[in-house]
């Protein structure tokens, strides 16, 4: 029998919370080295190695997809049994829900990249079946919240991982990065662990959530939450504090990531809450002492965040960086690379620099390399490993490797040119004879058509904008139309992306072979992989949620849930503008869909009493 216990959750309540708890507490916590083996769709496409050393992914997605199927399977034992909370299957969210994996199972199933489309690509592992996990995380929490008690339950969950993801960010905050500690190290390397700490690239917080841009969109999302929630929370409400004082903390983490998406996702999700709140004090209220209190909040809010920011100096240049460029595109047309092109020439390779022209004047094992047609004399000259030659040059400050070789598994001859500058950053250059004519190539030694570039729109001049985001934007817009219907499959934008624009690659980021795996856009992201009507779907499931909790609040008068409400909808917002600079990754998305399905959830409360009242 399923008894209600003291505090008026049955048994199967708590394990349901329970498994939700998980999702949004634990998931975002981990990390495990995991050494994974790379799918053949990959290999020798878009990675030359067979295995893939995972630290922030794959060891969540497959907790995702442990406590997907807990949590399906359990809620479908429930709602045969008739016994507990149930799911309402025709209501608009979960048909919307079901519409979207429709369109996500068809276009993995039709997809050239199977494997890829179900499982994910490597680093992000977040194909089909996690999706389908994140739709019955946001379904089952829509259930499970639509009681006060258990929405109770749940929001402590959110509080919890705000507090645990929170430590771990506050702690990089201040410079103590348990990544780089010998205990952090040992648990998170296990086995592969061999004495020597982590080695981390990143100066920002990045807590455990993949990178900074990530930890962003989280804290945004959490601070949204939980500030709005503890300043509209009643003052005798013990609760308000502690929100408060995680609100602080997860602020501090918000800005300490330099995430400039992230912040953007924090304004846009306080500012929206805010206009909602002046219209429901002047409309729905008419309390003038609320409307100029919130005004005032507002405003000394605005003063926080504009000094917060202010404090921020990598936060500010990359403001004035978008500003300059948003008035002056021709700021950011110009390459900030010491290499400016790639040129194939007849028998001639040519690299334009910022000194001239660098070149190869192709003849096999005799070919010859050149500075402004000037031929060059090596230094040193020394055969290499597996056969060929590597031919060694002082020239401009950099020291310039030339290896010619014959590449057995392609059956061409190579030449390959490296570049080491001052610094010790190498960027290398490819050429091969292919069927008698000399030609650029991939990094897997694939011919590459220099004069045909991919195809783009918008963003011309302003390809960096946004650390390179408009050059990578605009080569993915033209992607939409191509997956209209059905999308590429599952996670399998980095298939669609043309990786062969070695061109562009070298003059917006810097280094032609780079693998674009994500287009740094969560709708991108959607329209690309599931097609662009399971993005409309998407967006309206979005537009439903905002417009129900709306309306719930100006119909609802009760101070605590509309401060839940609306405090909900806030960090859903401040997400989905993030997502407009960030991808959906496995680290925060499973938050994020729990956190809107309780927002559905909370909404249902208290509907059919005012139902009533309506009819009365």
């Amino acid at each position: 029998m399923n008894k209600k216990g003291s505090n008026g959750l049955t048994t199967s309540d708590k394990l349901i919370g329970i498994f939700l708890f998980i999702v949004i507490a634990i998931i975002p916590l981990v990390c495990k080295v995991s050494n994974v083996n790379v799918s053949a769709e990959e290999y020798n496409f878009i990675r030359s190695g067979d295995v893939v050393n995972d630290v922030f992914s794959y060891s969540k997605s497959v907790l995702i997809l442990t406590m997907g199927v807990v949590t399906a399977l359990f809620m479908a034992f429930q709602i045969l049994g008739e016994d507990g909370f149930t799911i309402d299957f025709k209501s608009k969210p979960v048909i919307l829900a079901g519409v979207y994996i429709l369109f996500a199972l068809v276009s993995s199933v039709f997809s050239s990249y199977h494997h890829t489309s179900f499982f994910g690509v490597s680093e992000r592992y977040e194909g089909f079946f996690v999706w389908l996990c994140y739709m019955v995380f946001m379904i089952v929490a829509m259930a499970f919240a639509s009681d006060r008690k258990r929405l109770d339950f749940i929001l402590w969950g959110f509080f919890a991982s705000g507090c645990l993801v929170g430590l771990v960010g506050i702690l990089q905050f201040f410079g103590y990065n348990i990544f780089s500690t010998e205990w952090g190290s040992k648990l998170i390397m296990g086995d592969s662990y061999n004495g020597a700490p982590m080695t981390i690239r990143f100066d920002s917080v990045f807590a455990t959530l993949y990178n900074p841009n990530c930890a962003g969109m989280y804290f945004g999302m959490m601070f949204s939450a939980f500030c709005v929630m503890a300043v509209l929370l009643p003052l005798k409400n013990k609760v308000k504090w502690l929100f408060a004082v995680l609100a602080v903390v997860l602020g501090i983490c918000a800005i300490g990531s330099n995430s400039v998406g992230g912040l953007l996702g924090l304004v846009a999700g306080i500012g929206f809450a805010a206009v909602v709140l002046i219209c429901y004090y002047v409309f729905a209220v008419k309390n003038k002492a609320a409307i100029g209190i919130t005004i005032g909040g507002i405003i000394a809010g605005v003063i926080a965040l504009i000094v917060l920011f202010n404090s921020n100096a990598v936060i500010i240049q990359k403001f004035n960086v978008i500003m300059d460029a948003l008035k002056n595109g021709e700021a950011l047309s110009e390459s900030a690379s010491f290499y400016e092109d790639i040129e194939v020439d007849g028998m001639v390779g040519k690299i334009i620099t910022k000194d001239g022209e660098f070149a190869i004047d192709y003849a096999a094992e005799a070919t010859q390399f050149m500075h402004n047609g000037v031929v060059l004399d090596p230094v040193s000259e020394e055969p290499m490993d597996g056969g060929g030659t590597r031919y060694t040059y002082e020239e401009s400050g950099l020291t310039w490797d030339m290896c010619l070789y014959k590449m057995q598994t392609k059956d061409i001859f190579v030449v390959n040119v490296i570049g080491t500058d001052r610094v010790g950053t190498q960027t290398y250059f490819l050429f091969g004879e292919v069927d008698g004519k000399l030609t650029a190539l991939d990094k897997f030694g694939n011919a590459v058509d220099l004069n045909t570039p991919p195809e783009s729109w918008g963003f011309e001049g302003v390809e960096r904008l946004g650390s390179n985001r408009g050059y990578i934007w605009s080569r993915s817009l033209p992607l939409l139309k191509q997956n209209i219907l059905i999308g590429s499959g599952v996670d399998t934008f980095v298939f669609e992306f043309p990786q062969d624009d070695i061109r562009g690659k070298l003059n917006f980021l810097g280094n032609p072979y780079v693998i674009i795996d994500k287009p740094h856009n969560m709708f991108l992201q959607i329209g690309i992989n599931t097609g662009v009507i399971s993005l409309i779907v998407m967006l309206g499931l979005f537009v439903l949620y905002v417009v129900q909790t709306i309306k719930r609040v100006f119909s609802d008068k009760e101070q605590t849930l509309n401060a839940i409400r609306i405090g909900i909808m806030a960090g859903v917002v401040a997400y989905l503008v993030a997502g407009m600079t960030t991808d959906s990754v496995v680290s925060v998305a499973p938050v994020f869909w729990t956190l809107l399905g309780t927002g559905f959830g909370a909404n249902v409360i208290n509907h059919e009493k005012i139902r009533k009242i309506v009819l009365k």
